[in-house]
């Protein structure tokens, strides 16, 4: 992705602090239109191949081979002007922090561990409701699969250690209070490894959410693992959701990728356990690059009727059947 780079060559001639520090302005735009299964609204529908948003990060060498970091990352819907939450700026993750050689510590909204350690396909992108990440976090009709995470990406009010490498191998320590004192409460607290060597990564995350009360909810672990084969890359991730029955604790994602002509091709099986009927989606699509910076894709997804039956039902389709989803639209990167 090119960037945008503000210098602060006028400020750093009236300060010898501001010598080593930079400022950066990136973001996307991605806007595009879906059918999401049959009976639905055909609609205009933003970020479905990336996240719209505007983003300043920025650093500042504090000597001794210590930095000062900061990023603050606001998405929005592009075709309606909207912010995509009302969590409103830095909704699309936001910290303070530090990095040096014992590695890097964050406070703010980061990414979560548990979505930070995730091999998807396609990443939480697709067909609306029809993407792998919706899929491994549960649905209404079954308790979620992210240990009550308060975001399927990004953590409030939580401090991040993430550790340097060895041999391949990181740890991640994840720390955010409850910040209640109802009965119950606890705070979130997350503990990730991870292995990246050539073609291969591994990783294994146990993440429980902060809560403000009693919940049935405990730990979630996660192990996900992914091997490039040059050709194809393969991707899996699961999930088992502490405490949850047998029959409806686990949740997984098995993908693939593959380079073809100016673009990728992914695809993707996603299954939640659910009582009764596992719920089910099959997504894939094509991303073709027309430049480093802009790109044009295609999504398609189907979903057995299982699947979030009551959401389909409410926008007037039939939630008792299968269905079928497609979407196209155009992403730029500045």
């Amino acid at each position: 992705m090119k960037k945008t780079l503000i210098a602060l060559a006028a400020v750093a001639a009236t300060s010898a602090s501001f010598a080593q520090s930079t400022v950066t302005l990136s973001g996307t735009v991605d806007v595009g239109i879906e059918k999401r299964f049959s009976g639905d609204a055909t609609r205009m529908t933003p970020n479905r191949n990336g996240t719209s948003n505007w983003t300043l990060s920025g650093a500042e060498d504090l000597g001794g081979g210590l930095k000062a970091v900061f990023q603050v990352s606001t998405s929005f819907n592009s075709d309606t002007g909207t912010v995509s939450s009302t969590d409103g700026l830095g909704n699309n993750g936001m910290f303070v922090g530090l990095t040096g050689g014992f590695g890097t510590l964050r406070a703010g909204r980061p990414v979560n561990t548990l979505y930070g350690n995730v091999l998807l396909a396609n990443g939480t992108k697709g067909v609306s409701a029809h993407d792998a990440n919706t899929v491994l976090n549960g649905n209404a009709t079954a308790s979620a699969k992210n240990s009550n995470a308060s975001s399927s990406v990004y953590v409030p009010n939580a401090v991040q250690y993430h550790s340097p490498r060895f041999g391949g191998v990181q740890v991640q320590l994840e720390y955010a209070p409850s910040e209640s004192v109802a009965a119950g409460n606890k705070a979130g607290k997350a503990l990730g490894v991870r292995y990246d060597g050539g073609p291969l990564s591994v990783t294994f995350v146990n993440y429980t959410g902060a809560t403000a009360a009693a919940t049935t909810l405990k730990a979630v672990n996660q192990f996900a693992v992914s091997y490039d084969f040059s050709v194809v890359k393969v991707l899996f991730t699961i999930r088992d959701q502490g405490g949850l029955t047998s029959d409806q604790d686990n949740s997984w994602a098995l993908g693939l990728t593959a380079p073809v002509g100016p673009g990728l091709v992914y695809a993707s099986f996603n299954n939640n356990e659910q009582i009764g009927d596992d719920g089910r989606t099959i997504i894939a699509g094509y991303k073709y690059n027309l430049s480093k910076r802009t790109q044009a894709y295609v999504n398609v997804a189907r979903r057995n009727a299982a699947w979030i039956p009551a959401t389909v039902t409410a926008a007037g389709g039939t939630g008792t059947k299968s269905s079928t989803g497609f979407g196209f639209g155009l992403q730029h990167n500045f």
